[in-house]
């Protein structure tokens, strides 16, 4: 069995509501449950030392999650961590199955900006690991500027500027990968002509993979992400836990 380490309330010892439906389905499928807040770097409800820690809550910075990996050892490093959470840690290794993309820090960023839309008259810009909601489509210089002063990016921030693909109106998919295991919600399969990119992501125990489909039906992975701050968007808490979840315990503690 595992740990799992929810998000606090900050400066409460309860957890926060978001997550109160995962505290719920964790207790009842017999995992401990304690609470960290990040505000104060305090664990509540220590971990039992003889299981793994497996954290479930909202994105944490680089800071945040060694304070918290110093706190009690966690099933996913650090590095494993930054290889999922940050495009920089995963874009690399699946380059080939994921829109063609470049790494620019904003101030510089005109240039990359300008090189994609003249391709396909837009491009897709976010951070390393969110986007900017509807300004993240940009089909101008006006729209750049726009995203550059309502987000506050500042010149050094590191963007990832992503050519923009036409999509099909298929829904968008999220995949949990447990050690090269790709769960689908509902059991959907995971389309095959993409496992390769699961080889190439092996490294790490526990991530998500978002797929859609081009105009043409063409499956493509639009992000990867760390499966402990990811959302389960389709999923169900109960289907998370039951199938994914069991299955990294199964696998950590064997």
């Amino acid at each position: 069995m595992l740990n799992i380490i929810l998000p606090s309330l900050p400066y409460q010892r309860t957890v926060d509501p978001m997550w109160q439906e995962e505290m719920d389905v964790a207790r009842s499928c017999g995992y401990s449950v304690c609470l960290f807040d990040s505000e104060q770097e305090k664990l509540y409800q220590q971990p039992n030392p003889q299981r793994p820690s497996l954290y479930r809550g909202w994105m944490l910075s680089v800071a945040e999650y060694q304070n918290l990996a110093n706190m009690t050892p966690l099933l996913v490093s650090s590095d494993m961590y930054l290889a999922s959470h940050q495009a920089t840690g995963w874009y690399d290794s699946i380059s080939g199955f994921t829109p063609r993309s470049s790494f620019v820090a904003a101030g510089d960023a005109e240039a990359a900006v300008e090189s994609f839309m003249q391709q396909t008259g837009k491009c897709f810009i976010k951070g390393l690991t969110k986007s900017f909601g509807p300004e993240s489509v940009i089909a101008s210089r006006t729209e750049f500027d726009v995203l550059w002063q309502k987000h506050e990016v500042a010149p050094p921030d590191l963007l990832f500027v992503r050519e923009f693909v036409g999509l099909s109106s298929q829904a968008e998919q999220r995949f949990f990968v447990v050690r090269n295991e790709a769960f689908g919600a509902a059991e959907t399969p995971f389309p095959e002509v993409l496992r390769p990119a699961l080889e190439a992501l092996k490294s790490r125990w526990f991530y998500t993979v978002d797929i859609a489909y081009t105009q043409t039906g063409q499956p493509i992975i639009i992000e990867v992400g760390d499966g402990q701050v990811s959302d389960i968007k389709e999923w169900s808490v109960a289907e998370l836990y039951g199938r994914v979840i069991s299955r990294l315990s199964e696998l950590a503690t064997a």
